[in-house]
C-alpha cells in the first residue's frame, strides 16, 4: 500500500470543538500577522502567506457557522416584547388599581377608573399568562376598547398619558416582533458548523505543515519565524469531551513529534 506524506495525514491536531477552533486559529492569524508586519514586505514568504490566506478564509467561514442561530436570535426578542408588554399590562393596572381604591371625595373621575378597569382588566393580568400570538390579540382587543369607548381620556385625566403611551408602544413592538403586523423575513440558510469545522481543520493543518517545513538551519531566523508560528499550537492545552471534537489531543511543532498528551 502506497504511503500518503500530505499536510492532512502528518498533522495532527489538538482535539478542537468548533468554538475552540475559532479560538486557536484567530490566536494563530493574530501571530501570523504580527509576524508578518515584521517582515520588509509586511507578510509571510511565499508559501507560508497564501497558506495563511487559506486559513483566514476557513476562520471567516468558520465563524459564521458558530454565530447563534437566527432562530435564536429571533425567539429572544419575541421573549424581550413579550415581557415589555407584560411590563406595560402590569404596570397600567397597578396604577388604575390605586386609582379605583381611592374615595369619591379623592378622585373626582372614580366611576371613569372603574369602568375603565373592568373593561380592561375583567380577570386581571390573567391575559399576560397566554401564548404569545394569543396575548397579542387579547392586547389588541383592549387596545381597540379604550379607543372605542374614549378612555383615552381617563387616561389624561388621572394624569396616566405615559401609561397609555408605553401600551401602545410596547403592543406595537410585540405585533412585529410576533411577525403579526409584519411580514417574516426571508430565513438564511443555516451554516453547516460541521463542515466549517472540518475545513478549518483541513487549514490549519496546511498552515501548520507550511510553518514547520520553513524551519531551515541554514537559513538565519526561520527556525525562530517557524517556532513563533506554530507557538498557539504548541500551547493549546486540549481537554476532555465529546461533541463535535475530532482531533487527538497531539501536536506536532516544527522539527519533532507530538509533545502533547491527553488534556
Amino acid at each position: 500500500m502506497a504511503r500518503s506524506f500530505t499536510a492532512q495525514d502528518l498533522i495532527v491536531l489538538p482535539r478542537l470543538s468548533a468554538d475552540e477552533a475559532v479560538v486557536l486559529i484567530t490566536q494563530t492569524l493574530t501571530v501570523a500577522e504580527a509576524k508578518a508586519e515584521e517582515t520588509k514586505g509586511k507578510q509571510l514568504p511565499g508559501a507560508l502567506a497564501r497558506s495563511q490566506k487559506r486559513l483566514l478564509a476557513a476562520h471567516t467561514e468558520l465563524e459564521s457557522a458558530t454565530r447563534p442561530a437566527a432562530l435564536t436570535l429571533d425567539t429572544q426578542a419575541k421573549r424581550r416584547a413579550d415581557r415589555a408588554l407584560d411590563n406595560a399590562w402590569s404596570a397600567t393596572f397597578d396604577w388604575l388599581s390605586g386609582w379605583c381604591k381611592l374615595p369619591p371625595e379623592k378622585n373626582p373621575y372614580l366611576d371613569d377608573a372603574k369602568a375603565l378597569l373592568a373593561m380592561a382588566f375583567p380577570e386581571a393580568l390573567s391575559f399576560t399568562k397566554l401564548p404569545y400570538k394569543l396575548q397579542w390579540k387579547e392586547s389588541q382587543d383592549r387596545l381597540e376598547l379604550i379607543v372605542k369607548g374614549q378612555h383615552e381620556k381617563t387616561f389624561k385625566r388621572l394624569g396616566g398619558e405615559a401609561f397609555w403611551a408605553l401600551l401602545k408602544e410596547a403592543h406595537e413592538a410585540y405585533g412585529r416582533a410576533l411577525h403579526i403586523t409584519v411580514p417574516k423575513p426571508a430565513e438564511a440558510p443555516v451554516p453547516n458548523r460541521q463542515a466549517a469545522l472540518l475545513t478549518a481543520l483541513s487549514a490549519l493543518r496546511d498552515y501548520a505543515t507550511r510553518a514547520a517545513a520553513h524551519a531551515d538551519p541554514d537559513v538565519p531566523g526561520s527556525e525562530a519565524l517557524s517556532e513563533a508560528l506554530l507557538a498557539p499550537l504548541a500551547s493549546w492545552e486540549s481537554r476532555s469531551f465529546g461533541g463535535d471534537a475530532q482531533e487527538s489531543p497531539e501536536v506536532v511543532p516544527a522539527g519533532g513529534e507530538g509533545s502533547e498528551g491527553d488534556g
